[in-house]
């Protein structure tokens, strides 16, 4: 068992293309990963909950105080989770928070906050105004990590043409302003994810938490479970002992036992 303090955090992390843009190093992407990672050493007690969304969220893990897991689970995070020729691409942040909410669900005693990292804003104005007045009812901050420069245009090749990713901030401070949260820009150090834990220690309960500590495995390695299943189903349809004697020999009684 494990125990620890902290805040329960639902990471809403912005998968949509735009990410991939290289005015933070290596990409936008990635920087929020490394982010997500950092907050976590820095915040030890933290359990958090990952939800990567484009056009619409997608749980990818709950709750969870592995952190060895959730690193994993960051990397499978990218833009082919929700893909354009379908329609799943976009940045639907207000539709991303008010789900994380439902997740978090008031869940214990411990203090909560949502999380999101994001390059750009939700046009759906009515959705983003919902999602604020989910969190202040329930008490739960949003706090926002800006992932990008707005000093920098820089280009990204989308469906064989090159497009301007801007970066645009302004769902993320509405979000924060109206819940009591906090909305900062992502830097080159951990100065960003430094402030953000800070404020989430003096912002939320830091009750103690305690679970059995697991290795989540990721869903990329689901499909070695197919070879085992069809294992144990030849097994079951093998012939018994009665049917093959020639391959089983008979059990011998024991010398002055009678047979």
């Amino acid at each position: 068992m494990h125990t620890a303090s902290g805040t329960d955090v639902a990471l809403v992390l912005d998968c949509s293309r735009s990410m991939m843009a290289t005015d933070l190093y290596p990409n936008r992407l990635e920087a929020a990963r490394r982010k997500a990672l950092a907050l976590l050493r820095l915040a030890p007690g933290t359990r958090m909950a990952l939800m990567p969304f484009a056009a619409l969220p997608v749980l990818r893990c709950p709750l969870t105080g592995d952190h060895q897991a959730l690193g994993e689970m960051l990397q499978d995070c990218t833009p082919e989770m929700f893909p354009a020729e379908f329609g799943y691409q976009g940045t639907a942040i207000g539709a991303a928070v008010s789900d994380a909410l439902r997740k978090l669900g008031g869940q214990g005693e411990r203090g909560q906050a949502v999380l999101v990292m994001s390059d750009g804003a939700d046009d759906d104005h009515a959705a983003v105004q919902r999602a604020a007045d989910e969190a202040k009812a329930a008490g739960v901050p949003v706090v926002g990590l800006f992932i990008g420069d707005p000093d920098k245009q820089v280009t990204l090749a989308i469906d064989g043409r090159d497009e301007v990713m801007s970066a645009d901030r302004s769902t993320l401070e509405k979000l924060a302003t109206e819940t009591e949260g906090l909305c900062v820009n992502a830097v080159l150090d951990d100065r960003d994810v430094q402030t953000i834990a800070e404020f989430l220690a003096a912002h939320t309960a830091q009750r103690p938490w305690e679970e059995r500590r697991r290795t989540v495995a990721s869903e990329r390695f689901q499909w070695l479970l197919v070879p085992a299943v069809l294992l144990l189903s030849l097994g079951a349809l093998l012939p018994t002992r009665r049917r093959l004697p020639a391959l089983v020999p008979p059990l011998r009684a024991a010398p002055g036992e009678r047979s």
